[in-house]
């Protein structure tokens, strides 16, 4: 038996056919895949956004052309901003107008303001202020501060104190530095009736609610059917040859593109972030408020010399000074949410009204504290904080003071 064995392991035919049989099992294993190449992300308004950012302008414009054609709002309005700019394009305002009126009249809010901008700029002011007030009465604050000034000179539309008030208010509670010059300016001139009235007004808008009927200006809304015009034509322009950004419009009522934190005009909308990335600000039109600033803002502005401290007396020695007490660090700084329940003419009766609101909700003003700002000529009581804009709207509802009005505002701006 071991030498049947020993004969079958050394029979050099056996171990030829093992060998074969090792060989044709190794091949039929499959081989190893080759890596897979990473594909670019398909074209899209964002990646066209992306473009943009990176200086490819003639690229971005290319991308957001058919999406343009085809009607997408965010597309046309990021066209109209390369028009505005003659960024990847020839500079053409007339053709940028054409863009932002085709996105506007899909209720593309940063267009409808971008477009009434252009217009009042080019002085046609009927149609203008139409798409102004569309965009403002939906809490665009650049539309809100053009039209506050508006009505404040009565250029383009009736001359209305109230509603020049209340569009500025909404416009400076939402941070924007101008309007807040503005309406400090405003304050000074404005009735008590007036002001009255534009609180209302600014309330409603800040609801959601629009103008109450009382106050309409009798602007008719614009026209929002389809533009059948064809498509302006693109002459594409290479990045390295595109003309130079214009530089910023400037005037004594104009936006200051760099306080509004951005350079937001060279900014397009992508797909997901339309409103917020296209919203940013584009110069206004030079609107002049046609009250003098009071006497004490303009002494303001003249910085008057610093007049040089005499040396102190020499004390003599007799006891030491009594050390003084280090000063307590100051309070962390508030976050959230205040809601806003009206204007005083002084703090005493600001803070009047407080103490009679909270004596009577006891309950609901547990934890909350008031705030009394000066606000123009008057004084704003706001009581906070809150956690959400939720939960000062909620706030509102049980703490309205008469009919003052009431609105949430972030306790950040």
């Amino acid at each position: 038996m071991l030498l049947v064995l020993a004969l079958v392991a050394g029979d050099p035919a056996l171990a030829a056919r093992k060998k074969k049989k090792g060989k044709k099992s190794r091949a039929s294993r499959p081989a190893a895949a080759a890596p897979a190449r990473a594909t670019p992300p398909p074209p899209s308004v964002r990646q066209g956004v992306e473009l943009w950012r990176a200086g490819k302008w003639d690229e971005a414009v290319s991308m957001w052309q058919p999406f343009a054609e085809n009607g997408d709002p965010d597309a046309m309005f990021n066209m109209g901003q390369a028009y505005k700019l003659g960024r990847g394009v020839t500079m053409d305002k007339a053709i940028a107008r054409d863009w932002y009126r085709r996105a506007a009249v899909k209720g593309h809010l940063p267009a409808q303001a971008n477009l009434g901008i252009l217009l009042f700029q080019a002085t046609e002011k009927a149609e203008a202020v139409r798409w102004l007030k569309a965009a403002a009465d939906r809490g665009e604050m650049r539309a809100q501060y053009v039209l506050g000034i508006v009505h404040w000179n009565g250029d383009g539309a009736a001359k209305s104190m109230p509603l020049a008030y209340a569009y500025l208010v909404r416009a400076a509670a939402q941070g924007l530095p101008e309007a807040t010059k503005a309406l400090n300016e405003l304050s000074q001139a404005i009735q008590p009736l007036d002001r009255a009235n534009g609180w209302q007004i600014a309330t409603a808008l800040a609801n959601g609610s629009g103008v109450p009927a009382q106050f309409q200006p009798g602007i008719a809304p614009p026209p929002m059917t389809a533009v059948t015009t064809p498509t302006p034509p693109v002459t594409v322009i290479a990045s390295g040859n595109s003309a130079p950004a214009p530089a910023a419009e400037t005037s004594t009522a104009a936006l200051n593109a760099a306080a509004l934190k951005a350079a937001g005009a060279e900014t397009p909308a992508n797909e997901d972030e339309a409103e917020e990335e296209g919203s940013s600000p584009t110069a206004v039109p030079a609107v002049t408020p046609t009250a003098a600033p009071p006497a004490e803002t303009r002494q303001a502005s003249v910085l008057s010399p610093r007049s040089t401290p005499s040396a102190p007396p020499v004390k003599l020695a007799d006891k030491p000074e009594p050390k003084k007490k280090a000063a307590p660090p100051p309070p962390p700084k508030e976050t959230g949410w205040r809601i806003q329940l009206g204007t005083y003419p002084n703090q005493k009766s600001a803070m009047a009204a407080w103490k009679k609101l909270a004596a009577a909700n006891k309950r609901d003003v547990k934890g909350l504290h008031p705030t009394i700002g000066k606000f123009g000529g008057n004084w704003r009581l706001q009581v906070g904080p809150f956690d959400t804009r939720a939960e000062a709207s909620k706030g509102c509802k049980t703490l309205e003071i008469g009919k003052n009005g009431c609105f949430a505002v972030d306790i950040g701006d």
